[in-house]
């Protein structure tokens, strides 16, 4: 439920906080006071594309802020759960920052979202019947969608969409095996020829490496084993290497501990340097070993990486994506080998969905038409409440071929009126005036406001066209539809007014050569002089206070404190 609205700089608006409260909720005020810009920021917190000439001239940026209460297991903390996000103790604060700069924000709880998620949200939270959604009425795909929901058919809608696009995805299946059968025998040689290539060469992954490291070697091998006789020469093989002069330092050590036992320790040492060295002969001897050049072995190494660079044009830059290729290559030939199987399996597995589309299309169009005769003559009764007596309501259900079925079925639905006596029922579009219009509506919403899950829904301008004894009714219809459930509505109508549970004016005035937008909660003898107002116009008298009051005091809600 919307519990309050913060809005600053908003067009006209300089700072305006409204409060509202369960049940119906009325805003009156003379034309141009505001009351369609508080709406239009109710559309920025449902998510509405934000314009920067909605900034107040004079000021860089604009502000809508909006309270509501939400139930902590609802649909609304679903959504915030998705996205990582939590109620603030049962509320939920929403704020659009709106800048001349274009940067404009949004924020849920203090945290920064995206618009998307707003409208996410405002889905769940804010129902909005204004104008526009008036024109939305003359659609067929809103006309489906109201069927829909009346007929409690929305589950099984979507059962549908999710067969539909189960039976796309085989189809496209289908159609791709049959497509490749035409390729196969080519394809099969192609993918035989690479098994064959990439077998026969047995890569082995680091193969690569192992060869430059060893075409180094054969390349320099010279060098290399020169350079290792030296260093056998000077660890051993010569007169002064350091094996010799070790061997003579310890022998003359020992030779001193005679006199001296102290000198044994750096004997003991020069033994230990004496094994090092031992142990890089040893070293240098396998060295010596892999630098011994075969005949040709440079060719063949050559040959090897030639090789190697041949097949990494076609299959891989190293080895593992070549084996990978070469894996992916043995998959699909596989498959090719079976391919009259898989194609008979994916046609079966396609006929069977044709066969549950087929049969879940029947159902959701059987569920529409058997709703639409319910629908039809509950709208009807609705209209002839409003006061057209004579008003025909149809809602036309036409299924097209199977052939044509599609995420939302395989219907087409159209609601017909007839407004006058004598005329056939035709297409909302082509008969309805706007009051009309505004009556069809309401009598829809009224039929469907026990389907609607919307906490707040919202009418603007429900009164065009409409007066006397039809505003009595459309009074009761908001009173009625506000029965567990906030309703906000825009209204110039007494009758309205005077149901209403909460009350808010809405008035504009000039202050320091500024118009400034203010609105406030009416109770008692200011509510009496407003509903007065809304009867008689500018010259307000007492008999118009006297209908006033007597409006007030009809059964029905009242107001109630906040």
């Amino acid at each position: 439920m919307l519990r309050e609205i913060r809005v600053r700089n908003f067009a006209v608006i300089d700072a305006v906080t409204a409060v509202f409260a369960p049940g119906l909720n009325v805003l009156t005020g003379e034309t141009g006071a505001g009351k369609s810009m508080l709406i239009d920021a109710i559309l920025l917190i449902r998510g509405a594309r934000a314009q920067t000439d909605v900034i107040r001239t004079d000021t860089e940026t604009a502000t809508v802020e909006a309270v509501f209460d939400v139930e902590p297991r609802g649909p609304v903390a679903a959504v915030l759960d998705d996205a990582g996000l939590a109620l603030d103790d049962g509320q939920l604060v929403v704020r659009r920052e709106l800048a001349h700069s274009g940067r404009h924000r949004a924020f849920v709880n203090d945290s920064p979202v995206t618009v998307g998620l707003l409208e996410r949200l405002g889905d769940h939270l804010v129902e909005i019947h204004g104008q526009h959604e008036h024109q939305r009425l003359l659609e067929p795909a809103r006309q489906l969608d109201l069927l829909d929901r009346f007929g409690d058919a929305e589950e099984l809608r979507e059962r549908v969409g999710e067969i539909f696009a189960r039976h796309r995805a085989a189809q496209a299946e289908v159609e791709r095996a049959r497509a490749a059968e035409r390729d196969r025998a080519q394809r099969e040689d192609l993918l035989r020829f690479q098994l064959s290539e990439l077998d026969g060469a047995r890569l082995r992954e680091g193969e690569e490496e192992e060869l430059r490291a060893e075409r180094r070697r054969l390349q320099h091998a010279e060098r290399l084993t020169a350079g290792l006789a030296e260093v056998g020469g000077l660890l051993d093989e010569e007169e002064s290497s350091a094996a010799s002069r070790l061997h003579r330092t310890g022998r003359l050590l020992r030779e001193l501990a005679r006199f001296d036992p102290a000198f044994a320790a750096p004997a003991d040492t020069i033994d230990g340097a004496g094994a090092l060295i031992e142990d890089a002969l040893a070293a240098v001897r396998g060295l010596r070993e892999r630098v011994t050049v075969t005949p040709g072995r440079l060719e063949a190494v050559d040959e090897r990486l030639d090789a190697l660079t041949r097949l990494k044009r076609k299959y891989g830059d190293t080895e593992a994506a070549m084996l990978a290729f070469r894996e992916g290559a043995a998959v699909e030939l596989e498959k090719l080998d079976r391919h009259e199987e898989i194609l008979a399996e994916q046609e079966r597995l396609l006929a069977e969905l044709q066969a549950e589309l087929t049969r879940s299309a029947g159902a959701l169009s059987e569920r529409r038409r058997t709703a639409a005769d319910r629908l039809a003559g509950e709208a009807e009764r609705e209209l002839r409440q409003l006061g057209m007596d004579r008003a025909r309501f149809a809602v036309s259900v036409e299924p097209g071929p199977m052939t044509d079925v599609g995420p939302r079925g395989l219907d087409r639905v159209e609601f017909r009126l007839s407004a006058n006596a004598g005329e056939d029922v035709r297409p909302l579009a082509k008969v309805v005036s706007g009051g009309e219009l505004s009556r069809t509506m309401l009598a829809l919403k009224a039929v469907l406001a026990r389907a609607d899950r919307v906490p707040t829904m919202i009418f603007d301008e429900v009164d065009s066209g409409i007066g006397g004894r039809v505003a009595a009714v459309v009074a009761q219809k908001l009173a009625r539809a506000a029965e567990g459930r906030q309703v906000l509505c825009v209204t110039h109508l007494a009758p309205i007014a005077a149901r209403a549970t909460h009350h808010v004016r809405v008035w504009k005035g000039v202050r320091a050569g500024r118009t400034r937008v203010s609105a406030e909660v009416l109770t008692g003898d200011a509510r009496v002089e407003e509903v007065a107002r809304m009867v008689a116009g500018e010259r307000v008298t007492d008999t118009a206070r006297g209908h006033a009051r007597e409006l007030l005091e009809r059964p029905g809600p009242r107001t109630r404190p906040v």
